[in-house]
């Protein structure tokens, strides 16, 4: 009695127009390949690189801004954070710190606020975190607990690349010393699984 040869698939999947990768698994119920949806494989990856820890974010991660004694209202300073090659980070909480007016009646305040190079905003001012700067006379600590109700409901992923931005904004009147904003992530350091 011979055994019979198994033939191989007749279906192949079709190169996408666009040049793109397909992957695809076999079916042994029809005997077939069929195509599979790289979103969900993507998501699954991502699921897996929150179980896997490399290090922490904290205040070693801390960055900082500096309007220098001197400048006039309206002049900025930034400082910008971002994901090293291989990284993916999950950030939980963002805490941001104004400085105190550089005399009692100066009335040189620095508000702050963040930007996000992930978000698909067509300019820089649409990339901030808030609307409007946050920040009085007083030193002022702002903390933003991303994954809270009101806030974005989730941690902020971030990828190799994708980057933080401090931006410290002088208004009121010219700074009468050096002012310093800074600008602390908190949350965890991943390996990047898949693009």
């Amino acid at each position: 009695m011979t055994t019979p040869t198994p033939t191989l698939p007749t279906y192949v999947p079709s190169i996408p127009a666009d040049g793109g990768r397909v992957m695809a698994g076999w079916d042994p119920t029809d005997n077939r390949f069929h195509p599979l949806n790289l979103d969900y494989i993507r998501q699954m990856a991502a699921l897996a690189e929150r179980l896997h820890a490399l290090d922490r974010l904290d205040d070693r991660d801390k960055v900082e801004a500096t309007i220098t004694s001197g400048s006039s209202v309206g002049a900025t300073a930034t400082k910008d954070l971002e994901v090293p090659t291989g990284e993916v980070w999950f950030i939980n909480r963002l805490v941001l710190v104004s400085p105190a007016e550089s005399g009692v009646g100066v009335g040189d305040i620095v508000q702050v606020n963040v930007r996000v190079s992930k978000w698909p905003k067509t300019d820089d001012v649409a990339k901030s975190y808030w609307s409007a700067n946050r920040g009085t006379a007083a030193e002022n600590s702002y903390t933003i607990d991303l994954p809270a109700q009101g806030e974005l409901g989730e941690e902020l992923r971030l990828e190799a690349g994708d980057k933080l931005t401090l931006v410290a904004a002088l208004t009121g009147a010219a700074a009468g010393a050096d002012l310093t904003a800074s600008l602390t992530p908190y949350g965890r350091k991943g390996k990047k699984i898949m693009d």
